[in-house]
């Protein structure tokens, strides 16, 4: 497959084998970002027979463009129920997922959620348990999730990754997506720079662990990430075309992730430690910002991971002794500690993954060690922390992670303890399996 990322093109090819040895499929059926696009609405509706829609929105979104799809609505002679969430933030959770099916309504044929986010995560799943088509009418280029099949929710406590439905039409009228607020489109080129790790750290994978990695599907993110970074100047003057870059990098990431079948292409440590972030707000009140903005600033601080590992000379014995003396007992009173009753999951998982099994542990080893100039190689060739930092300067993004209220210690806290969320080999395991994940963490961020 050559690089594509004309996005008609991508869904014209739905369905094609690759050289991977895999079937890819896009799952989204049509995308419209252009001028105007809320008025063929209508259009897309009718193209699935639809004659009663439900609508979801919450204040904000409802202003943004969810009033202004209901008038469009009403003209169409289209039939349709509403549910708007209260107030200006909820989170993404049993509570939320709970009101938006109590709310819907089963005699609707079509879901459609105006918004992004946690709004459309929550679409997804009602559109899947109610097994009707999905329509997303996005009003912020601010995620990946708008072409994707998989819903970011918190459960138990736990950021967690639920198969959902992937949404049938994804609508991005500019004029509304210029409009937005300014934190939420920068918030959309964070959430692309974020694949600057993921990419790398599949490819890591690939090496240490076997795992299927598809170069096609990381050179199609690659190219739409290159297109965000080429428009970054754009952002701050609302440029049409770098706000179409971004949300088309956003579609195209979900695209890449459906293509993969898995998360590999577009997220990685740096959405974990944003993740570790939620989590502690949750359960302590502590600082949160959009995930994007988290995700961008964690590129930023797992880059600096990146460039200390190629300063790093392997020693076996040194790992070896390490994971013989770790205390797992003593790391789950640490991640109690830390993330509360969140914490629960992240230790319940480790029964699975079996990630700090010594056995395991030498296995890997030996394979790391035996292929570490293949491991520097993949890092040399990614970015490096003051290339990406000048992509996002350029897009007036925030840059630390204090500038978003974190302090020293969570910044720490957060890298030690990102490896726990998602069974998926990260650079901060590859630090664990050489003996220096502590090391690192007290010389790249001392608290």
């Amino acid at each position: 497959m050559a690089v594509e990322t004309n996005i008609e093109a991508l869904l014209a090819k739905d369905g094609f084998s690759c050289s991977c040895g895999k079937a890819h499929y896009a799952k989204v059926s049509r995308v419209l970002i252009d001028f105007g696009a809320l008025n063929k609405i209508p259009e897309l509706i009718g193209q699935y027979n639809a004659k009663k829609v439900f609508v979801f929105f919450d204040e904000n979104t409802y202003k943004a463009a969810g009033e202004r799809v209901l008038q469009i609505l009403q003209t169409a002679n289209i039939a349709y129920k509403t549910h708007c969430f209260p107030g200006e933030r909820f989170e993404p959770d049993e509570r939320s997922v709970g009101s938006a099916v109590m709310h819907f309504d089963p005699s609707c044929d079509m879901v459609i959620t105006v918004g992004t986010g946690c709004l459309n995560d929550i679409g997804k799943i009602v559109a899947n348990m109610a097994k009707k088509p999905y329509m997303i009418v996005g009003t912020a280029p601010s995620m990946d999730g708008y072409s994707s099949a998989t819903s970011s929710m918190i459960r138990d406590g736990l950021k967690v990754s639920l198969d959902s439905k992937c949404p049938d039409i994804v609508v991005g009228d500019l004029d509304v997506l210029a409009a937005s607020p300014m934190r939420m489109i920068q918030a959309g080129i964070g959430d692309m720079a974020a694949k600057y790790v993921s990419i790398g750290e599949w490819q890591l994978s690939r090496v240490i662990n076997g795992e299927y990695y598809c170069g096609d599907v990381a050179d199609m993110v690659s190219a739409a990430l290159k297109k965000c970074a080429d428009n970054a100047s754009g952002i701050m003057k609302r440029d049409p075309q770098a706000v179409r870059a971004v949300m088309e990098g956003m579609v195209l990431a979900g695209i890449a992730a459906n293509y993969a079948g898995i998360s590999r292409p577009v997220s990685g440590m740096e959405h974990y430690i944003s993740h570790i972030w939620d989590m502690r707000a949750l359960e302590f009140d502590s600082p949160s910002d959009l995930h994007g903005i988290q995700c961008g600033v964690a590129t930023l601080l797992t880059l600096k991971v990146f460039d200390y590992v190629k300063k790093i000379v392997p020693d076996k014995d040194k790992a070896l002794a390490y994971v013989k003396r770790f205390d797992f007992n003593a790391y789950k009173a640490y991640l109690s500690e830390n993330l509360g009753a969140g914490a629960d999951s992240m230790i319940a998982n480790e029964a699975k993954e079996g990630k700090y099994d010594p056995d395991k542990h030498a296995k890997r080893l030996d394979v790391i060690l035996d292929k570490y100039d293949e491991i520097i190689a993949i890092i040399n060739a990614m970015p490096t922390y003051d290339e990406v930092y000048a992509t996002l300067s350029a897009a007036g993004f925030p840059l630390t992670a204090e500038e978003l209220g974190f302090s020293k210690k969570e910044i720490h806290d957060a890298f030690v303890m990102a490896k726990d969320i998602r069974d998926k080999y990260v650079v901060s395991r590859l630090l664990w399996d050489l003996g220096l994940l502590e090391e690192a963490a007290d010389e790249l961020f001392p608290c």
